[in-house]
């Protein structure tokens, strides 16, 4: 029917542009010139729409795994692995809006969370006996799928967010010359001893006084209250995303009134900004130890460790800070984050015997691999335990960079 399809139409949009926690049955409505009431002449309500892209999405995916090549350690085997990530790179284009609000879904809907998991389960089985066959030795070998999946969806929409995006076919190329190797290298895993105690981050890091959002200074009395109310802040940006979280949400998390929130922050916006500056300090901390710590043996695979406990505490507001946020009164805020991450990347880059012509796809690829991933596969999902995830990213920084253990 045609009023369906325009309803189907207009929810896809509005979940791209809003995510799922963002959108209402009555903006879909609105969104085609009818009431939310004409809609549930139709559907349910919201859930069983997202659940319509939820199904298409995970059918393209277990049929993407099934496309998986017979991979070979050569020239012939990294063409055929670009081949198909540019395919993957295609399909998360054109499910985007799916992808982004699944990262809400699954805390606040857990039936659609499972959904497709026998498509998962297939995409992820397929590619396993594939790189089995090929004779592909990852040092992770049962986690390679999920973990492939994370890194070409977070490259390609942190491209799209991009003020010039990168071609799919540059991009495509740098994540193959980050993948191919590390399927067939042997040495790219965490060894004995490498692995160091993380440094804990605690967040918030508030000291009295004034702080950048705050419309009046923190008192020792007010500091706890503070204190809970960014903490349920980081929690509620990280579930429902920025613009599904109201002060309201955060109030109700912290277990204060609203009042004790507009005591302190004016709106969103303002108490957004508190957390983005914790989440700089973090980041601008973590790159002065990267330039102290490269020449030392072993030193990645500790500041990596470090890198991935940060994101712990900071990782939430950092993901919804990069593919959500655009509020014009953080600019100086992300132009650090940026400055920070952009550092980041070039301090990483300049141990490379070699760089590409056009570095740029690679600086995309590492940014996501450096942020969006490991923060999606431990904090958010809980998929790898964090050790793991770090000694993922460990591996994929010296396959992108062309290094062994031996050249860190």
């Amino acid at each position: 029917m045609r009023a369906r399809a325009e309803i189907v139409e207009a929810a896809r949009d509005l979940f791209t542009r809003c995510g799922y926690q963002g959108t209402t049955v009555e903006a879909i409505g609105e969104a085609t010139g009818r009431s939310g009431a004409a809609v549930y002449q139709y559907f349910t309500g919201k859930f069983e729409i997202f659940a319509i892209f939820l199904r298409e999405h995970a059918v393209e995916l277990r049929a993407l795994g099934e496309r998986f090549p017979l991979v070979t350690d050569d020239r012939a085997g990294r063409l055929a692995l670009e081949d198909w990530l540019g395919q993957f790179i295609d399909l998360h284009e054109r499910h985007a809006g799916t992808f982004l609000s699944w990262s809400q879904v699954q805390f606040t809907e857990p039936e659609l969370r499972s959904m497709d998991q026998d498509d998962f389960l297939a995409y992820q089985g397929a590619v396993v006996d594939r790189l089995t066959r090929s004779g592909a030795h990852p040092p992770m070998p049962n986690i390679v799928p999920v973990c492939m999946l994370s890194v070409v969806a977070w490259s390609t929409f942190l491209n799209a967010r991009r003020a010039e995006p990168v071609d799919r076919t540059a991009l495509a190329d740098a994540l193959a010359g980050m993948l191919h190797p590390y399927l067939f290298a042997h040495d790219l895993g965490p060894q004995p001893g490498d692995r160091a105690d993380p440094a804990v981050h605690p967040l918030p890091t508030i000291p009295l006084g004034d702080r950048l959002g705050l419309r009046r200074p923190v008192t020792r009395r007010g500091a706890g209250t503070v204190q809970r109310i960014l903490q349920a802040a980081a929690d509620r940006f990280g579930a429902n995303g920025y613009r599904g979280t109201s002060l309201n949400d955060v109030a109700a998390r912290a277990g204060v009134s609203h009042g004790s929130v507009y005591t302190y922050w004016a709106d969103r916006e303002a108490l957004f900004g508190t957390l983005a500056g914790d989440v700089v300090a973090a980041l601008e901390g973590q790159r002065q130890l990267l330039a102290d710590l490269t020449s030392i043996d072993g030193g990645i695979d500790r500041w990596v460790d470090g890198w991935v406990s940060m994101l712990d505490p900071h990782g939430s507001v950092l993901h919804v800070w990069q593919h959500e946020v655009d509020a014009a009164g953080l600019g100086a805020l992300t132009a650090r984050r940026e400055a920070a991450l952009d550092g980041t990347v070039a301090t990483l880059m300049a141990l490379a015997p070699d760089l590409p012509r056009d570095p740029t796809p690679m600086r995309v690829a590492l940014r996501a691999v450096l942020t969006d991933v490991p923060y999606a596969l431990s904090t958010q999902s809980g998929v790898l335990p964090r050790s793991d995830s770090a000694g993922f990213v460990a591996g994929l920084l010296r396959s992108a960079l062309g290094l062994t253990r031996s050249g860190w």
